[in-house]
Formats: C-alpha cells, structure tokens, sequence
C-alpha cells in the first residue's frame, strides 16, 4: 500500500514537472522571439542612426560650401567696387589733367 502513494506520488511530480517543463519552455520561446524583433529593431534603428549621421554631414558640408561662396562673393564685390572707385578716380583725373594743360596752354 505505501508504494502505491509512492508511486502515485512520483506519477503526480513527472506531470507536475512536464507541466513546468512546458509552461517554461512556452515562455523562453516567446522572450526568443520578442529577443529576435528587439534584435532587427536596434539593427533598423542603427541604420536610421547612420543615414541620419550622414544626412547632418552631408548638410554640415553644404552649409559651409555655401557660406565660401557667399565669402567669395562678397570679397569679389568689394574689389569690383574697388576697382570701380580707382577707375572713377583715374577717369576724373583724366578728364581734368588734358583740359587744364589746354588752359594753361
């Protein structure tokens, strides 16, 4: 009688354990899963993170192309005005050196 109970016992602790067994195995195989989708998230959220890095770059060269050019412009302007006002100053002294040679004269 006594190794029925056991026996009785170690049949309820086998089906306990399969139970156990499944129920665990369940729940590793859906923090597998949730693991694998957090996995390709990060691997996507990374190349996001690099275009993006590129994108800044990309904006950061342009942005300091444009501000040469804008440099370049304004340098060029100010000598073209300089220019203007040698070519003023020249012409004006032009125009009166010939006719006060012609007074003088």
């Amino acid at each position: 009688m006594l190794d029925y109970i056991f026996i009785g016992a170690g049949v309820v602790l086998v089906i306990t354990c399969l139970i156990v067994r499944d129920r665990t195995e369940y729940a590793i195989t859906r923090m597998r899963a949730e693991f694998m989708a957090l996995r390709t998230e990060e691997k996507r959220q990374s190349e996001i993170r690099d275009d993006i890095e590129l994108m800044v770059a990309q904006a950061g060269e342009a942005l300091m192309r444009a501000d040469r050019r804008c440099n370049s412009l304004r340098k060029g302007c100010e000598t073209v005005a300089a220019l203007t006002a040698q070519v003023e100053v020249i012409s004006s002294e032009g125009q009166t050196g010939p006719a006060s040679m012609e007074q003088e004269g």
